[in-house]
């Protein structure tokens, strides 16, 4: 690589990270403005789609967003309501219920479980010896600090800002979601102008993938959350469990931030049920029932209904929870999986942004024959091996053959020209291609000799001798019967062969970039040789401009199809064998005709 092209990647790398942490600062330093703002953007994504029920229903656009908004805080509010009567209740009770938790820690370890009480002990010893000022603390008169009294106008004004800025706070996101679902035409199309006319595609396809990726995620994520939160006051209540509600809408909440909402969210009833309950039972039924619901929810019923709609890999939302709690606090943990499919988003149709999509979309890192080649530089020849047999279930034979291991091979091929990789890995590559292809070519039925045959011819090259096993193994796998010319023999043997066993068919075989020439040489010696030889080359190459070009002076050189994937080659070998077979059939009949004027008169 060039030293000017280094320098520059080493440039725009700094000014990447100077970018991230400039814009990771403002995000941090405009936390008041803008987290409002993200929380309006995201509470509008969700009620978007009743308003759009609304606008279909004819009803005009300030009723929409009206019933809309009436709704949502009917219903929080109601909820809420029922929830803040029991906690005000259960805020009455803690001091009871800590006592009677406390009572039953005591009476625990107090028990006649000797282990637990000798381990005890010997934490207490080990304790004292490793603090050997341990009886100087003790015997310590202790220190209180006394923060000097507030004046009553200084307490006046704490508790009026305590409960002004967050109400505050809860009325600005509120006009912001009316505005934005009555206005969300003009502000996107101010946001198309904005970002001019000449991105109006990418915009628009921005806009609109992000919007049905968080709305939809988002409305099915609130009505899984609400059903298991029901299920969980349920339970509870069945179990014992009192303010069974408090913990199904405490659960309801808590399972939007991703990973731990559900654990917190039994932490809190399983505790209440340690306390109050004599023995263990209530507890670990309280546990259970989470962790089955948990489950069941996680693994069956979310997969099942969200699929890939978030677009987001389980890694980048784990890492983008920590960023979003890190940066905005509780608060951006509850934001964490909608503002992360917006930024997967973005990277997938902004080209400057491309590196988001790598880092947050859910989509491979690595295409599958890069990574197939990339394990085989490594050296891991068994999760090779399992990529290579995990794509061929899902691609078929020819499938893995056409997308993986001959892409692989081009691969080593380029590196291997440009001295990238050495002699042993381009071997090592080839062979455990080879071994692959071996044991594909084993597990298919072997085609009965029949009346077509077809002729495979290779050029030297250590990766043209395997896509030639590629396509013998294909070609099988169609019911042809196939002959290979052997790896010793000349190209005028090779000729020698065509003309001899005169075949329905010829495949000359080249995916080396260097090997163009030695097939276009065997071209031109066939069809020189046998005019009516059927000529069918597979030329596999990267490049589509080199690729148009090859096709061009292969048929040139003689060839009648070329094809540049096994596929291909396939259904242009049926089309040469059904002519071939058309013309014999009319041979045939030529000469039987030929034979018997009389009845053909007749």
């Amino acid at each position: 690589m060039p030293h000017t092209q280094v320098v520059t990647r080493i440039n725009g790398a700094w000014v990447s990270l100077f970018a991230v942490v400039l814009v990771t600062v403002l995000l941090w330093a405009a936390k008041d403005v803008l987290l409002p703002l993200a929380l309006g953007i995201i509470l509008a994504f969700m009620l978007s789609p009743l308003v759009r029920l609304f606008d279909k229903a004819k009803l005009p656009r300030f009723a929409s967003v009206t019933l809309t908004m009436m709704l949502a805080l009917g219903s929080v509010g109601g909820a809420g309501y029922v929830i803040a009567d029991q906690f005000a209740d259960l805020a009455t009770q803690v001091t009871r219920y800590t006592s009677q938790m406390r009572q039953k820690a005591t009476e625990l370890r107090a028990g006649s479980n000797a282990a637990f009480k000798q381990f005890t002990r010997t934490v207490d010893r080990v304790t004292e010896q490793l603090d050997g000022h341990a009886s100087e603390l003790r015997a310590a008169q202790p220190v209180r600090v006394v923060a000097s009294g507030l004046s009553p106008v200084e307490r006046l004004r704490e508790k009026a800002a305590a409960i002004f800025e967050p109400l505050a706070s809860a009325v600005i996101v509120l006009v912001l979601v009316a505005f934005m679902l009555g206005q969300r035409e003009d502000l996107r199309d101010r946001l198309i102008r904005l970002t001019g006319t000449d991105n109006v595609i990418v915009t628009t396809r921005l806009l609109d993938e992000a919007a049905q990726r968080v709305s939809r995620y988002l409305v099915a994520q609130t009505l899984v959350n609400i059903c298991l939160g029901a299920l969980v006051a349920a339970g509870l209540y069945w179990i014992g469990v009192p303010y069974a509600a408090l913990w199904g809408g405490l659960t309801a909440v808590l399972r939007f931030v991703p990973y731990v909402g559900t654990t917190l969210s039994a932490l809190l009833p399983a505790a209440l049920a340690f306390a109050i309950f004599p023995g263990w039972t209530e507890t670990l039924q309280t546990l259970g029932m989470f962790l089955i619901l948990d489950l069941t929810t996680g693994y069956f019923i979310e997969p099942l209904l969200f699929g890939r709609r978030t677009g987001v890999s389980s890694f980048a939302l784990l890492v983008s929870a920590l960023f979003w709690i890190w940066v905005w606090g509780p608060m951006g943990l509850l934001l964490a999986t909608p503002l992360t499919v917006c930024i997967a988003v973005l990277g997938r149709h902004v080209k400057s942004l491309r590196f988001l999509a790598v880092l947050f979309a859910d989509e491979p890192a690595l295409q599958p024959h890069v990574g197939y080649y990339q394990r085989l530089l490594a050296r891991d020849e068994d999760e090779a091996n399992a990529l290579a047999s995990r794509m061929a279930a899902e691609l078929g034979a020819v499938g893995v053959m056409d997308e993986v291991l001959i892409p692989a091979l081009r691969l080593a091929e380029q590196h291997y020209s440009r001295s990238e990789i050495s002699q042993e890995d381009m071997d090592f590559v080839v062979e455990a291609t080879a071994e692959i292809v071996v044991q594909i070519r084993a597990r298919q039925q072997k085609p009965s000799p029949g009346e077509t045959g077809i002729l495979l011819v290779g050029t030297s090259g250590c990766a043209d001798k395997v896509v030639l096993e590629m396509l013998a193994t294909a070609m099988e796998g169609n019911g042809h019967a196939v002959t290979t010319v052997g790896e010793n023999e000349t190209a005028a043997e090779a000729v020698t062969r065509v003309v001899t066993s005169r075949p329905d068919l010829t495949c000359v075989v080249a995916v080396s970039s260097t090997r163009g020439a030695q097939a276009r040489g065997h071209c031109r010696r066939i069809r020189s040789a046998l005019p009516s030889a059927r000529l069918l080359v597979l030329r596999p190459l990267p490049d589509m401009n080199d690729t148009a070009r090859s096709i061009g002076r292969m048929k040139e050189a003689g060839a009648d199809r070329v094809a540049i994937t096994l596929r291909q080659a396939i259904e242009q070998a049926a089309q040469l064998l059904d002519r071939a077979a058309h013309r014999r059939r009319s041979n045939e009949r030529e000469v039987d005709v030929a034979a018997h004027p009389q009845t053909s008169n007749a």
